[in-house]
């Protein structure tokens, strides 16, 4: 993906650009657990207001701000928070929309929030999946290339794909297809699509917890107190004390930091031993455990050389040959 600052954002009726705070690195990675929670869709609908829609538990609703017709940008900030941005609001300040309760709230304070933008379509997810628009169908295509199907074509009734966002998460995608850009959600694992809209103008947000917002702001200019210097990105996964698999490759996650250019992963092994650490713009790496034992891991976000306070630390074990099963041991294959 190709990023760039903007000041204004301009969103054009063929391909919309999203907004997203930074580019996220391809990168191969492993499926959510079945527990899994999607999360909650945002998006700006063909009548200019701002409706949500949860994949799972919630209820959808849709709120149109005095500026309706005007809203160029939409991103969450929390479960329950959509922030939105006009061409008036761009010298100012964000507003946001409150789904519990309706409300319309100002957000300071007063400047031009920091914000770059993407291209559509979204190619790559935070796991390395690759969507494509080919002939106007979506082709999904594996990290590891060992994978490629259509998750959605066009067909009778059903227009061209135009656009493509990945979930935060990298397990879902939303499409928008047709003329009147209507909203399809697709998993990564398979599975029929969901029309989730009948017309939009092609501007969402997809929101999941513990993993963020995609696409999202960079809040360091529009919330007091909440900038990254604060923030402390949470691990999501694997779950603590999780058991590697010896030889192979794990992909350790952890929740988005507003703000953040990049983020620092620090994994100690066996004795407290730094064994790796890497700067990187994704919310995900891989790393493969050298040898057996318990290795700790944690992470901080940084904007440009400036480290923010760590996130706190959890766990991973690889087993050694000798296994130890209802107390008592015994030797692999034996």
């Amino acid at each position: 993906m190709m990023w760039r600052r903007a000041g204004v954002l301009v969103l054009p009726a063929v391909a919309p650009l999203l907004l997203a705070c930074a580019g996220a690195a391809p990168l191969a990675g492993e499926r959510a657990s079945p527990a899994h929670n999607p999360g909650t869709i945002a998006y700006l609908d063909a009548g200019g207001c701002i409706a949500w829609v949860p994949l799972s538990a919630g209820v959808a609703g849709r709120a149109c701000p005095a500026a309706r017709g005007r809203v160029s940008a939409i991103t969450w900030l929390d479960d329950r928070t959509i922030a939105y941005l006009t061409p008036e609001l761009t010298r100012t300040a964000w507003r946001a929309i409150r789904t519990d309760t309706g409300e319309d709230i100002a957000l300071y304070p007063v400047e031009s929030p920091r914000v770059y933008q993407v291209g559509a379509p979204q190619f790559y997810s935070v796991l390395g999946d690759r969507i494509d628009i080919v002939e106007g169908a979506a082709v999904f295509t594996s990290a590891d290339g060992s994978e490629r199907r259509t998750l959605l074509a066009p067909g009778p009734g059903r227009g061209a794909v135009a656009m493509v966002t990945w979930s935060p998460d990298g397990e879902g995608a939303v499409l928008a297809e047709g003329a009147a850009k209507a909203l399809w959600v697709v998993s990564r694992a398979g599975g029929e699509p969901r029309r989730i809209a009948a017309a939009s103008s092609g501007i969402v947000s997809w929101y999941v917890p513990a993993a963020g917002a995609m696409p999202h702001a960079d809040l360091t200019c529009t919330l007091p107190g909440e900038s990254t210097w604060r923030c402390e990105p949470q691990p999501w996964k694997p779950a603590e004390g999780d058991a590697a698999v010896p030889g192979e490759e794990v992909v350790l996650a952890w929740s988005a930091c507003p703000g953040a250019t990049g983020y620092e992963l620090e994994i100690s092994g066996p004795g407290g031993v730094v064994v790796h650490r890497r700067i990187s713009a994704a919310q995900a790496q891989r790393f493969t455990p050298p040898g057996p034992g318990t290795y700790t891991w944690r992470v901080r976000a940084r904007i440009g050389t400036a480290p923010g306070p760590w996130g706190p630390p959890r766990t991973l074990t690889l087993p050694s040959e000798r296994l130890e099963a209802e107390g008592q041991r015994f030797e692999v294959g034996g």
